[in-house]
């Protein structure tokens, strides 16, 4: 069972990242825009129930929390609901927010084309660009049509591509979330990301843990994560309100060097790691490293522990390994 307090700091979050898309939809100040972001953002990290500390009185003792957020989370508190918020909703259609997850699309955009020609669905918004209906909406051209519906491909693929300092920052924020709430005791990110790609397709993190139902119910949880594509009792997998896809698993403490280097890749690299295991009489994978006689060595402390297999170290910076 989640944490009462969390749910409550996890619903609030949601809501004031609603607000921002909302008041980005209405193009609002670009101030008010991020002050809501950076509000939503400290509570998916707040480990104490927001309602406690309003009750002291400490709200606006919290990061980016001024004098109007404290307002709205006094009447969250009080009411459990943001009048605010309500009265944005009815201006738009119940699923316009799912546009907004359409790579080209601007929230502007989307709201133009719903007062124009009643685009409110993905569905709606490919049928315009396809009968080229959208270009009669001032101010959009074929090029923005061709973007929009390259855009809906990789939405309906479920798949794309984020660039570096974007991916970083997600991931970053998803760490710190993992981590104030409990039950992780080591954690990396692995992947592209960490191989510092300039483009990164989905965001890896590994962790150790006591309590790995609770780690995957806190990622599964964040407001931020508007899609769980997958979840067991070791690992999940969800889509972050940026696109990007997250994968998650909880690994055993002496398996983790071995799987930080079997998921950080790449795959070239890992298939020439297996060739140099085998001529040692090893077998190596993401579970550990073994000898013929099955005896797994401890790779708690990577790079250290595993030392025993030469292997010639990757600059900073460097994405796929040389030829070794």
């Amino acid at each position: 069972m989640y944490h009462g307090r969390t749910v409550q700091n996890f619903e609030l979050a949601r809501l004031f990242y609603e607000m921002a898309t909302l008041l980005e939809v209405r193009n609002e100040s670009v101030f008010r825009v991020r002050a809501y972001q950076r509000a939503a953002q400290m509570l998916e990290s707040l480990t104490e129930d927001i309602a406690t500390v309003a009750a002291r009185g400490d709200l606006q003792k919290l990061p980016g929390i001024g004098k109007d957020l404290a307002a709205r989370i006094d009447e969250f508190v009080t009411s459990g609901r943001l009048a605010q918020l309500e009265a944005m909703r009815t201006d738009l259609p119940p699923r316009f927010l799912t546009l907004l997850e359409i790579r080209g699309l601007g929230p502007r955009t989307a709201k133009l084309l719903w007062d124009r020609l009643g685009v409110d669905t993905v569905d709606r918004l490919e049928e315009i660009c396809r009968s080229k209906e959208i270009l009669t909406v001032d101010g959009i051209r074929e090029k923005t049509c061709e973007n929009i519906l390259k855009g809906i491909a990789i939405w309906r693929a479920g798949r794309t591509r984020t660039l570096l300092p974007t991916a970083r920052a997600v991931a970053e924020h998803v760490a710190q979330a993992l981590r104030s709430h409990g039950g992780v005791e080591r954690l990396e990110v692995a992947g592209s990301l960490r191989r510092m790609r300039e483009t990164v397709k989905d965001v890896d993190i590994l962790v150790t843990s006591t309590d790995p139902e609770r780690v995957i119910a806190t990622l599964t949880s964040l407001p931020s994560v508007i899609e769980v594509i997958a979840r067991g009792d070791t690992k999940a997998s969800v889509r972050h309100q940026d696109g990007l896809q997250i994968d998650l698993r909880v690994v055993a403490p002496e398996a983790f060097g071995a799987a930080l280097q079997y998921f950080t890749g790449s795959r070239d690299h890992n298939v020439r790691v297996r060739e140099l295991a085998r001529r040692r009489g090893l077998t190596i994978s993401e579970y550990g490293v073994f000898e013929e006689c099955t005896r797994r060595w401890d790779c708690r402390g990577f790079p250290r522990s595993c030392a025993r297999t030469p292997a010639r170290s990757r600059p900073p910076g460097t994405g796929a390994c040389p030829s070794w």
